[in-house]
């Protein structure tokens, strides 16, 4: 009997220490994954933290290049393109030189008609676009406002060029020196207007 007694003891002396060996591993455990449960909200929210972070960052920085990429005239006033005068008085300067090495040159100077009107007509042209080429910088680096008062002198110049050339045509209206005058005119007047928006507009 006492032998059963003794077995029976242990016996529950087993049971009662391997049921309490199970609750301790399920109470570790169970603190095991609250724990990376509580964790693991904290990480996600930091990362989110670093992520908005760095997206304002971004945002930031793009504005900034926005901005940059805006023109001039739209952050400061910009009146007048710094460094480009001395170049482009010297483009104007080879534009004379260039015309006057052109044969017809000569017999334009001698008052040939025909010679004066091919000369005259190509010098017209050659400043005419030296003249598009200057106002589409102006255009591209001045403030509004300024473009907006260039734009409207422009305007006015362009009506005083043609009512000059028209005037010295009419005055030979019906000869041969009818077209002559006219090409004459607007030469000087365009040549004249492209050094006038270099002086006014660039400086060195």
């Amino acid at each position: 009997m006492k032998k059963r007694k003794k077995m029976m003891a242990a016996a529950l002396l087993a049971v009662l220490f391997i049921t309490l060996s199970a609750c301790s591993g399920s109470t570790d455990n169970t603190a095991s994954n609250q724990s990376d449960s509580e964790n693991k909200p904290e990480s996600t929210a930091a990362s989110d933290s670093h992520v908005k972070a760095d997206q304002t960052t971004e945002s930031v920085e793009t504005a900034t290049q926005d901005s940059r990429k805006e023109s001039p005239g739209q952050d400061q006033s910009v009146t007048k393109i710094e460094g480009r005068k001395t170049e482009f008085v010297e483009k104007l300067d080879n534009i004379q030189k260039e015309l006057d090495a052109m044969p017809e040159k000569k017999d334009s100077d001698k008052g040939v008609t025909n010679a004066m009107k091919s000369y005259y007509g190509v010098s017209y042209e050659k400043y005419d676009d030296a003249l598009n080429e200057i106002y589409a910088l102006l255009k591209k680096e001045l403030s509004k406002d300024v473009m907006k008062e260039l734009k409207a002198e422009q305007l006015k110049w362009i009506e005083q060029k043609e009512e000059k050339a028209e005037k010295e045509r009419l005055k030979y209206e019906g000869g041969t020196f009818e077209n002559v005058a006219w090409y004459i005119s607007l030469y000087k007047s365009t040549k004249d207007r492209c050094y006038e928006l270099v002086n006014e507009y660039m400086t060195d």
